[in-house]
């Protein structure tokens, strides 16, 4: 199994920015509502999506903007947006205000990123991101509204933009508090690793009981430029009528993240950059998966299955059917955008991509230190509560 270290992904990531460490007396940062947003900072943020978005798709206005309008209070939100002295957007990231961190009552910014979306780095133009976050961080550290922090969520350690945070917090001796990490599935370009044997073989005898007992299995994708919303009206229709239906978590049982998946589905279609897969069996639908493409970059969105099909497993087999789609490729990086524990048939993909929440001190060096004494607080409480080790 291939495991790649935090900090090399980190190194790497800085050395992707090959950008230093300057500021330009003439750039800007503004805060503003979505809603305050005209109809040419939407086309600067669809030209700085066309610029930047391969590294985020979540990121790209197409995206985000209907996050923002089916997800999000519209007066909680606030767009940071850095540009240079021409108005040319440089990056932007979405926050909100939080009045606690975690369990103490502690004002922060913290990134805004709606249900169902898999990564919250900014967008920012390549070669651009020590420029970005050194607007950033200066803009809050002067007006930084009472808050204490900024809070960071699901940043990948391989990403230029997130290594340059981390990067300029060093050189800064800024506090820079790591608040989690997870790895999860992934294939790199290149990749030699190859799928777990034992799985595959599994697979295989699955697929086979399978057809004899339910018919033929077929493996379909929608076409570019075919109607997606059968396909859209069919997965809502699978997830409602499993576990997520009967707990109130599947994404038809509230009418924003409905709405919201159905949007970028559709939107993705007609751009050429959505993919969906399903198994289907003599009895009909037994597996859907999909997934966002930007440039040679795939990004796992949403899977669902029949749970009457459990035992066969119809999700693990379609996943390996991704798996080899995406596998064709052998230029294209895929983040599966797992979950933690989340069963994403791992085992087909042999790479790891490692993410992470932090937390970055904002404002007057006494409010510094009134942060790193907040993370040893944490720190402590963490460690008593973890116990003895075994």
């Amino acid at each position: 199994m291939i495991h790649h270290d935090f900090a090399s992904d980190l190194r790497a990531g800085i050395a992707a920015a090959g950008e230093t460490v300057s500021a330009n007396g003439g750039d800007t940062v503004r805060l503003l509502r979505w809603a305050d947003l005209g109809p040419c900072d939407h086309a600067r943020w669809t030209q700085l999506s066309d610029r930047a978005g391969a590294a985020n798709v979540f990121a790209q206005h197409w995206f985000m903007d209907a996050a923002l309008r089916h997800c999000a209070a519209p007066d909680d939100v606030r767009i940071a947006i850095a540009a240079d002295a021409a108005g040319r957007w440089i990056g932007l990231l979405p926050l909100v205000r939080a009045p606690r961190f975690g369990r103490w009552p502690v004002a922060n910014w913290r990134t805004w990123t709606a249900t169902n979306q898999f990564l919250g780095a900014p967008l920012v133009l390549p070669r651009a991101a020590f420029r970005f976050w050194r607007l950033l961080l200066d803009h809050f550290d002067a007006h930084a509204d009472g808050a204490l922090l900024i809070h960071c969520h699901q940043f990948a350690a391989d990403n230029p933009v997130a290594a340059a945070l981390v990067g300029l917090c060093a050189d800064d001796r800024r506090p820079l508090h790591l608040v989690n990490r997870f790895d999860r599935p992934a294939r790199r370009p290149g990749s030699e690793a190859a799928p777990d044997a034992k799985a595959a073989s599994r697979a295989r005898s699955l697929a086979r009981r399978l057809e004899r007992d339910h018919g033929p299995v077929r493996y379909e994708m929608l076409g570019q430029g075919d109607d997606a919303q059968p396909w859209i009206d069919a997965f809502l229709a699978l997830e409602g009528a499993g576990w997520k239906g009967r707990a109130g978590s599947a994404i038809g049982c509230a009418p924003d993240t409905e709405a919201l998946f159905r949007e970028v589905v559709r939107e993705g279609q007609r751009r050429g950059q959505l993919r969906i897969a399903r198994l289907t069996t003599a009895g009909g639908v037994a597996a859907m998966s999909s997934w966002f493409v930007s440039g040679k970059r795939g990004f796992g969105f949403k899977m669902t299955y029949d749970e009457a099909l459990r035992s066969y497993a119809p999700g693990l087999l379609l996943m390996r059917y991704v798996a080899e789609q995406v596998g064709a490729e052998p230029d294209t990086f895929f983040d599966t955008c797992a979950s933690p524990g989340a069963h994403s048939g791992g085992a087909f993909w042999r790479d790891r991509r490692t993410m992470f929440d932090c937390a970055i001190a904002i404002g007057t060096p006494r409010r510094r230190r009134l942060f790193s004494g907040l993370m040893r607080a944490r720190e402590a409480v963490r460690r008593r509560s973890a116990g003895p080790a075994a």
